[in-house]
């Protein structure tokens, strides 16, 4: 007890008497490093304002409440981190302010709460900071974290943190070491800007805990943030722990859910929620006993299954730590739902998890909707119970009446409103967090480069120049070709930039190489592609071979790409190894889109999308859309897109194929013209199959029992059977009927 008084003591003496703390601008590693070695309580470091590269600080020392140690910037957001550059913060009372990490990338994380095993950081804070552009290059072979907190009373406050692409968990709060639990963080007024599909688990923007250590106390405090567009998979938040708080914070076009995926005793308390009627956003998820989620707002969310506006699971018998709990003991109260989809009870409900909810409290709430469905309960076991709660809407459903509403404007919102202000969630108590108050004080730049690109003409006796042209195109540039000819390439084309390349007429392209081609054109990381009128002959006189026409980087692409790809033709890939379009490991396009093609006399694949094979949810296109295309005297198959694993933390890929013929196309032993392997979603509407897949299969699913599938409107003349665990995604509007009206001609169904 007496040194504990001392130390006190000498804490209190040393904050008294530094009244003259010192200010040390410093303008070099060197200097920065002697100048942390020798700050005392009250003492400013100042970096000077510029480019700081590959800057590893590591900020140790012993400030006091009274006195912190203070590391900024000269001027708030003008100290750039960049390369390799990171922060590792030791000791206590240690204030990090007004850096901008900017166009980098690092192992490990950017700013940690310890500078080793040995020393953590307590009652330290980072403040007006900012972290943007700071991915590695490739999507997963760097797993990383941006800000991991350790320790105990740390802050993070009044930052903006960009769009994190690559694998790993934006921020985490740890608790794998017993200083770190009961740790009463704050995470508080930062705005989130953004984290984009990663297409795989690990993509949360928050992760607190992990469920080895899921039953130990957090007490994390998560509140007044704004989260914009934080889809990087199905949970934005990710609780792994108890007693944390999930307050006041406003969710806009989040695809995806606050998740209470482990852990007890969790409060989930005045959120607003804006889905903005956008597919799958959703709003929370409860698992586990013991948790409380009351007087959330949440507002035309359209998410389902696990990105439901509320989804309460289903548990797994004697469950182990890493997989679902039962949901019991738990409070839904006061929570308004205005214009969403259903609510669902017993998400997840399958052979494993089949444990209903139990004794979970569902009052006081208030659904307004033109559904008749308000809500979705897998188990109807009276484990969820359902009492006292309001609707606007006529409903004999138990446990709702129907009230007066109002309108209601509430800053830039018009709400539907129950009169009564006992129903639903007190607008007194749901958090509207103003963008523009929260985040770094010090404003970005937010200017970007011209979307309006130029013209680039070239004549087929210009095919030469046509690479290194295509190389230095800048944004959204378009490269015409003007003749009705052959354009014979000397090297592959790779698109670094958003581009166009557009036949003014019809222009074939061919490899005028000795050696072969691995590609046409290439698709490198940040480029895109709309390619229009343009013919690829992967077979040209004694020249090399085009493997493909058009193909994503072999290296691990980190940003996401598009290709659309109009009224092209692609014929004499002529090896049964080559494919027209394919995708590479560890690419993800937003979107692939073929409209108006004709694929023919080949025996190579159409279109192959199918280079993730490691079965843990990956795939390379989150959407593909493939209308009013011929494939034509094919040996291989037409379409192949694949996912493998039952991971559920991701909703693609889609796939919508409609209006298009497949004709004489693999007709081998156990051949198949479509394959859609783990496809999330799929849509085969108004297509023909004619003499095609007769040895195999016309259509090939492996589809869960929870994926939207639909093959309808499909006319199947001496042609191969449609494969599915679930025969109910077969339409009743499927025929076998002999084409008599049309021509069989490939090019005649070319719009």
């Amino acid at each position: 007890m007496k040194k504990h008084l001392i130390l006190g003591s000498i804490f209190l003496f040393i904050g008294v008497i530094n009244t003259h703390a010192n200010d040390f601008l410093v303008t070099n590693k060197s200097e920065l490093k002697s100048a942390i070695k020798n700050a005392l309580p009250g003492d400013q470091i100042i970096m000077r304002k510029g480019i700081w590269e590959n800057t590893e600080i590591i900020f140790e020392g012993n400030g006091t409440p009274q006195n912190n140690i203070t590391l900024k910037a000269e001027v708030a957001g003008q100290t750039f981190l960049t390369g390799n550059s990171f922060i590792k913060i030791g000791g206590n009372y240690l204030v990090v302010s007004g850096l901008f990490f900017n166009n980098g990338s690092t192992k490990d994380a950017v700013i940690e709460f310890r500078k080793n095993d040995k020393l953590l950081a307590n009652h330290s804070r980072v403040t007006n900071c900012a972290i943007m552009n700071f991915s590695p290059p490739t999507r997963f072979e760097n797993e990383n974290n941006w800000v991991i907190l350790w320790g105990q009373y740390n802050r993070i406050d009044h930052c903006t943190i960009g769009d994190k692409l690559n694998a790993g968990t934006t921020v985490i709060v740890n608790l794998n070491d017993e200083r770190s639990q009961n740790n009463f963080h704050s995470i508080d007024s930062n705005y989130f800007n953004t984290r984009s599909n990663l297409g795989s688990n690990g993509g949360e923007l928050l992760r607190i805990g992990v469920s080895r250590y899921s039953l130990t106390p957090s007490k994390t405090m998560v509140k007044n943030n704004y989260f914009e567009k934080c889809s990087g998979e199905v949970e934005i938040i990710s609780v792994k722990s108890c007693y944390n708080y999930i307050v006041q914070n406003t969710f806009l076009e989040c695809e995806g859910s606050v998740v209470l995926r482990h852990g007890n005793h969790n409060f989930v308390e005045g959120n607003l929620f804006i889905g903005n009627n956008k597919p799958n956003t959703g709003a929370i998820r409860v698992i586990n006993p013991d948790q409380t989620v009351m007087n959330n707002l949440v507002i035309n969310c359209q998410g389902d299954r696990f990105r439901a506006p509320l989804g309460v699971m289903n548990g797994v018998p004697n469950s182990q730590l890493n997989r679902y709990f039962q949901v019991k003991d738990s409070k839904i109260t006061n929570n308004s739902f205005i214009n969403c989809a259903p609510l669902l009870f017993g998400v997840g409900k399958d052979f494993e998890r089949t444990v209903a909810p139990l004794n979970v409290l569902f009052a006081n709430n208030f659904i307004a909707t033109n559904s008749a469905t308000l809500y979705v309960d897998e188990n109807n076991d009276g484990g969820i119970l359902v009492k006292a709660n309001a609707t606007n809407k006529p409903t004999s459903i138990k446990g709702f009446k129907v009230i007066a509403t109002k309108q209601v404007q509430w800053h830039d919102l018009s709400l539907t409103l129950p009169v009564d202000t006992l129903m639903g969630a007190s607008l007194e108590k749901v958090g509207y967090v103003v963008k523009s108050k929260v985040g770094t004080f010090w404003k970005m730049d937010s200017t970007r480069p011209s979307s309006i690109g130029k013209s680039l003409y070239f004549k087929s006796n210009q095919s030469s120049e046509l690479p290194l042209a295509i190389a230095n195109a800048q944004l959204n540039d378009t490269i015409v070709l003007v003749d009705d000819a052959i354009y014979a390439l000397t090297d592959p084309l790779f698109i670094y930039k958003p581009i166009m390349i557009l036949a003014k007429t019809k222009a074939e392209l061919v490899c005028a190489s000795e050696k072969n081609f691995a590609s046409f054109i290439t698709i490198e990381n940040g480029g895109a592609l709309h390619i229009k009128g343009i013919s690829f002959n992967s077979a040209y006189k004694s020249f090399g071979d085009a493997q493909s026409a058009i193909v994503s980087s072999k290296k691990q692409m980190l940003n996401h790409y598009t290709l659309q790809v109009e009224n092209c033709e692609f014929y004499n890939f002529n090896e049964s190894s080559y494919a027209c379009i394919r995708t590479s490991k560890g690419s993800l396009a937003d979107s692939i889109v073929i409209n108006n093609c004709l694929f023919r006399n080949m025996s190579g694949m159409a279109i192959d999308l199918s280079s993730e094979k490691d079965d843990k949810g990956m795939y390379n296109a989150e959407k593909v859309i493939i209308k009013n295309t011929v494939f034509y005297n094919m040996l291989a198959g037409a379409i192949n897109v694949y996912r493998g694993g039952n991971d559920e933390s991701t909703t693609g890929p889609s796939v919508i194929i409609d209006h298009c013929l497949f004709n004489d196309v693999d007709n081998r032993e156990q051949g198949c013209v479509i394959k859609l392997l783990g496809v999330q979603q799929a849509s085969i509407l108004n297509s023909m199959f004619y003499l095609s897949g007769q040895g195999g299969c016309s259509i090939m699913f492996q589809e869960l029992s929870w994926d939207k599938i639909k093959v309808d409107y499909c006319n199947y003349f001496k042609a191969g059977r449609v494969q599915s665990f679930n025969p109910n995604i077969i339409g009743i509007h499927n025929t076998k009927l002999k084409p008599t009206a049309v021509k069989l001609l490939a090019s005649n169904y070319i719009r």
